[in-house]
């Protein structure tokens, strides 16, 4: 019963965007410490998992949407498992994997990790496991699916956004963040961003936040609206700071060489006047 808990905490943990960083790692290291007391090999390679999955996202690394590092090795774990281990265990690992293979914008791994991910069952008796697999299954599928050689994700994505949908409409304050940036996803524009901006935003879901600034600056790129899409991500390369995505933040800033010069607070009140007049403008409409 222990563990479960401390598995919903973790589980809870990423999904609210909590800050990463050395003091949530060393938790996850007593935890691991606490499963080989216990003899609990199941638990101790899923705690190690969530470890090695904060640190891809803190620290740099060559192929940062595969588990493999100093906490975990996803195809050295796989290999000496079987049966229901092995299939428990490729769940989870995916899971993370496909938010990671989005965060980094590795299309390949999301392609992948999609064709893993809808053999499962879009239903988990755990609620926040099921959150989080699905919410980033949707994303990465409506990601893909305008691809023609994806196309076929799109129904996979719809599913997982009914779910959030009907959740939104019955009042749940942590699935309206994700079922609008879902929308924002498969039916892109500057109305659909800004509202899912919005609502991240109001929810303090800092890495959802995040990664829709990020899609709508590759949105407003192919609307030629160049400054407005370094707005967003000068904005998403902070919030990913917040969170404590060092990794991605690096890998922005490597990407577009003008992040390292720029000002917050400048970046902030720009910010905060595009959305206000994009606001007007819907209302307007």
């Amino acid at each position: 019963m222990a563990l479960n808990g401390l598995n919903g905490y973790a589980q809870c943990f990423f999904g609210a965007g909590c800050e990463l960083g050395p003091i949530f790692e060393s938790k996850l290291l007593v935890v691991e410490d606490y499963c080989r007391n216990l003899g609990r090999q199941s638990s101790l390679i899923l705690f190690s998992m969530f470890r090695q999955f904060a640190l891809n996202l803190r620290k740099p690394s060559d192929s940062p949407s595969k588990l493999v590092g100093e906490a975990f090795n996803e195809e050295q774990v796989l290999s000496e498992l079987e049966g229901s281990a092995h299939f428990q265990t490729l769940r989870d690992s995916s899971s993370l994997r496909v938010q990671l293979a989005f965060v980094f914008w590795n299309e390949a791994d999301m392609i992948d990790l999609l064709k893993i991910l809808e053999t499962y069952p879009l239903q988990d008796q755990f609620v926040a496991r099921l959150h989080n697999r699905l919410a980033f299954t949707g994303l990465a599928a409506f990601a893909m699916c305008h691809r023609k050689d994806c196309a076929s994700y799109k129904a996979l994505g719809e599913k997982c956004m009914s779910r959030f949908k009907f959740l939104s409409k019955n009042g749940s304050v942590n699935a309206r963040p994700v079922y609008l940036f879902l929308k924002s996803m498969k039916s892109p524009s500057r109305d659909a961003f800004v509202k899912a901006i919005e609502a991240c935003a109001e929810g303090k879901f800092v890495n959802l936040e995040a990664m829709v600034n990020e899609r709508y600056a590759a949105f407003l790129r192919e609307e030629n609206d160049e400054a407005a899409s370094n707005d967003c991500l000068t904005e998403a390369y902070f919030l990913y700071q917040d969170w404590g995505a060092h990794a991605k933040a690096l890998q922005l800033s490597k990407d577009h060489s003008f992040l390292k010069k720029v000002k917050r607070m400048k970046v902030k009140m720009k910010k905060q006047r595009s959305l206000f007049r994009s606001t007007k403008q819907r209302t307007a409409q």
